[in-house]
C-alpha cells in the first residue's frame, strides 16, 4: 500500500488538478440497503485470502463491479513508485456508501503487459509527492482498465471518527502505531489498517487478511524505522 499521506494528497488533489483525465459519467450507483455496506462490515473469506466490504470482494470483484456498485464519478490513474512496478488506482471523489459520504481509492491488478500498454498512451505523466509518476488512463483504454481486479479498498469518510466509535464498532485492535498526527489501529484478523487522526479525520485501509502482514502492517513498520519500504 502507498503511504498514507500520499493516499490523503491524492484523495484532496487529484479532482482539482488537469493531469488526470476524468471519467465523468451519471452517479449511478446502487444504493444499500439500510444498514448495509458500513466499513465495520467486513466478511473474511476462507483462509483470509479475500475479504468483502462495501459490497466488493477484494481478489474477486472488478473495477466494473465498482464503478456499477459506486457510481460512474471516477477517475483512473497508473503509477509508478519507485523502486516498484506499475500499478493501477480508481479514485471515487464523491459517493455514498452504506448512507455515509465518503471517497474512496480501490487499488487494482493488470498484467504487466497491459498496465505498460496504459502507461504508453497517457503521455509524460507528472510526478508524486512520494518520488514516483503517476499517468492519466486515456480514453480509449477506459474499458480495457475496468477488467482489473480491485486488491484493496482505502476509504476515507467525510464524517468524524473518534476513540470510542472505532472500539464500539471494530473492538480493540490488536497493535497502535503512533505517527505525526494521529495513530494507527491494527487489524489483522480483518486486513484493516484504520488511521485515526487527531483532529478526527480518519483513513482505513482494506487488504485481504492474508496479506496484512506484506502490505499493510511491514511497511507501516519499516517507515516507523525509517527503512525503505
Amino acid at each position: 500500500m502507498r503511504n498514507w499521506k500520499i493516499l490523503l494528497l491524492v484523495a484532496a488533489g487529484v479532482a482539482m488538478s488537469g493531469f488526470f483525465l476524468a471519467i465523468m459519467r451519471p452517479p449511478g450507483g446502487r444504493s444499500a440497503a439500510p444498514g448495509q455496506d458500513l466499513p465495520w462490515q467486513v466478511e473474511i473469506g476462507q483462509n483470509g485470502a479475500s475479504s468483502t466490504v462495501f459490497g466488493l470482494t477484494l481478489g474477486e470483484s472488478t473495477l466494473r463491479d465498482a464503478a456499477q456498485k459506486l457510481g460512474r464519478r471516477y477517475e483512473l490513474g497508473v503509477f509508478r513508485d519507485r523502486g516498484r512496478g506499475l500499478s493501477l488506482e480508481a479514485y471515487f471523489r464523491d459517493t455514498v456508501v452504506g448512507g455515509l459520504n465518503a471517497r474512496l481509492v480501490l487499488s487494482a491488478r493488470l498484467p504487466e503487459e497491459r498496465l505498460d500498454v496504459l502507461r504508453a498512451h497517457a503521455g509524460e505523466g507528472q510526478p508524486t509527492a512520494g518520488g514516483g509518476r503517476r499517468y492519466p488512463v486515456a480514453e480509449a483504454d477506459h474499458d480495457s482498465a475496468l477488467d482489473a481486479m480491485v486488491t484493496a479498498i482505502t476509504y476515507l469518510p467525510a464524517v468524524k471518527f473518534d476513540a470510542d466509535l472505532v472500539r464500539k464498532r471494530f473492538g480493540e485492535p490488536v497493535e497502535r502505531l503512533s505517527v505525526q498526527d494521529g495513530t494507527h489501529w491494527l487489524y489483522p484478523a480483518l486486513g484493516l489498517d484504520l488511521l485515526l487522526g487527531d483532529n478526527g479525520g480518519a483513513l482505513l485501509q482494506y487488504v485481504p487478511p492474508a496479506e496484512f502482514e506484506q502490505r499493510l502492517r511491514t511497511p507501516l513498520r519499516n517507515r516507523e524505522s525509517g527503512e525503505s519500504p
